[in-house]
């Protein structure tokens, strides 16, 4: 057998053990590996499959990459029943020979051989190849190719004397490639992924949380590749932690791939490496769209043997990972990785008109992540330690109503005298008291239209303040500031505003209720002529107090 230039002879069972690497590109350690010779040896399809650590599992692999590659092979339109050649490699682990090695790899010779066969494929040869050495399990004679040195570099017919003299080189081994991306621990860093990742779920919690967090790994990325071109080989710790969670969002993966234009390959390509190596378990998870954006980069820059090997990591973590299973098969069918970059810009530059509308609209209610926080988490645990309305009495419950929004009033008055601010006491009691559903219908705003900008400017200041852990008493405000907006017509805040209420209690009808009326473009009138019958009823029963 000759390769297609005629120049390269492999003639014997020595040059078919020694030819795999530059048969793949790679040396695939730990691996099945299928070729079906075309007319020229190379040619034809050819096919790896990882052989798992724990050889209980091996028969259904063989079984499996069997019955895979017969079907690429027709794919790729080539019988094979012309014949396949079976690579069996493995390295001995420790206390192993590298007998050991080859005859625990023996009983897969069998179950592909019997798997091709059901498929009407047939077996030319099955090698062996352990530490160097080869078996050939077609071989009948005991005792003969069994273990045998591969051929000698300086032997001339050998292989890699022929390659030489040509001027290639062999393929790296897989162990080698995947150094590049694979994880190692480090216990300090995987603290704080943790601690990064709870943060990012719950800045997350609602849609404005996950737009404005969306926003800033946009322009982490784009501060990492900056640093990257630059020369950089790392980034900070705070910001290795929150890329990594960050692209957890598939909108920041294509982003992220968008950064595959030609000279920014080899810098897109260090840093999604450098992300990855930070992955380890139990975040091994978090990885998989990290290696995805490498293996396409890997897969731009013509390297399918590295992209492949990533997605193969990628796959086996989530398998229904579709980015990196749409990737995988494109490298398989021949795509041209272009037309991924082109459509991953459009969704990204479509991504940042919506962010920048999204983030905007946001601004206005969503809870402060500055120094105040701190400020606005302590008043609400004091107050929340000692408002406890479910031990209130039926009368206390009807006093505590009227509290609130007697305080709600004064607020407003301030508001519009021009002293948009509050005591931090106060602001925590009326967030609270509106938990209460009556007391928030009572605060439904039914009044001019005069008063609706003192309202909204209210309600989102008071939404601002309901920072973790208190992000659960937002509903209210945000609900409460969304009927505003829907009475000034705007009915995009309004819709943003009810859907993060229901993002973080999606029971809470009301917000369902507003939300279905804008959907369904409901007139708002007969809502604010039954609010304000409610606020008269509620306003005239007052008196009631007196009785109390």
């Amino acid at each position: 057998m000759t390769t297609s230039d005629n120049t390269i002879q492999v003639t014997s069972l020595p040059n078919l053990a020694e030819i795999l690497p530059y048969l793949l590109g790679h040396y695939p350690d730990d691996s099945i590996a299928l070729h079906a010779p075309g007319p020229n040896f190379h040619d034809g399809p050819t096919m790896t499959c990882p052989l798992p650590e724990d050889p209980a599992e091996w028969q259904a692999t063989a079984e499996n990459a069997a019955r895979q590659f017969v079907a690429y092979a027709h794919d790729q339109g080539h019988n094979p029943d012309q014949g396949v050649i079976i690579y069996l490699c493995r390295e001995p682990r420790p206390g192993q020979t590298p007998w050991d090695t080859a005859a625990l790899l023996a009983p897969l010779t069998d179950w592909l051989t019997t798997a091709l066969m059901e498929h009407r494929a047939t077996v030319l040869q099955t090698i062996g190849l352990v530490s160097n050495r080869w078996w050939a399990y077609e071989c009948p004679t005991e005792g003969c190719c069994e273990g045998e040195p591969l051929p000698f570099p300086d032997d001339p017919t050998s292989v890699t004397a022929q390659m030489t003299r040509l001027g290639r080189t062999r393929g790296p081994r897989t162990r080698d490639i995947i150094k590049e991306f694979r994880a190692t621990a480090d216990p300090a860093f995987l603290k704080d992924l943790q601690t990064a990742a709870d943060h990012f779920n719950w800045r997350c919690a609602t849609n404005a949380g996950r737009d404005a967090t969306l926003a800033l790994t946009l322009d982490q990325i784009d501060a990492a590749m900056s640093r990257f071109r630059d020369g950089a080989t790392a980034l900070s710790r705070a910001l290795t932690t929150q890329l990594i969670v960050g692209l957890q969002d598939d909108a920041a993966v294509e982003a992220g791939m968008a950064h595959a234009e030609d000279d920014d390959l080899p810098h897109a390509r260090r840093l999604w490496a450098y992300l990855a190596r930070h992955c380890a378990e139990p975040f091994t998870q978090e990885a998989v769209p990290i290696l995805t954006l490498f293996a396409f980069v890997a897969w731009r820059q013509g390297d399918l043997i590295a992209a492949r090997l990533a997605l193969r990591d990628a796959i086996t973590t989530d398998p229904d990972y579709e980015l990196a299973t749409g990737i995988h098969l494109a490298t398989i069918d021949g795509e041209d990785p272009r037309d991924w970059l082109t459509s991953a810009r459009e969704g990204r530059a479509h991504r940042a008109a919506h962010l920048q509308h999204a983030v905007e609209i946001a601004s206005e209610y969503r809870p402060t992540t500055d120094t105040t926080a701190v400020r606005y988490r302590e008043a609400l645990d004091a107050a929340t330690a000692d408002y406890a309305p479910r031990t209130l009495t039926e009368d206390r419950r009807i006093l505590a109503q009227y509290g609130t929004v007697d305080i709600i009033d004064g607020a407003l008055a301030d508001f519009r005298n021009g002293r948009p601010q509050l005591m931090d006491e106060i602001a925590a009691r009326i967030i609270l008291g509106l938990q209460d559903r009556e007391t928030r219908d009572a605060a439904l705003s039914s009044g001019e239209e005069s008063d609706l900008p003192y309202e909204r400017h209210l309600w989102g200041y008071l939404a601002r303040r309901c920072v973790p852990p208190h992000t659960d008493k937002a509903p209210p405000l945000l609900t409460l500031l969304g009927w505003v907006a829907w009475r000034q017509d705007d009915t995009v805040t309004a819709t943003h505003a009810f859907a993060d209420a229901l993002d973080i209690d999606p029971g809470y009808t009301l917000a369902q209720i507003l939300l279905d009326g804008i959907r369904t473009e409901c007139d708002p009138a007969p809502l604010l002529a039954t609010y304000r019958e409610a606020a008269a009823r509620f306003a005239a029963s007052r008196a009631d107090l007196d009785t109390l």
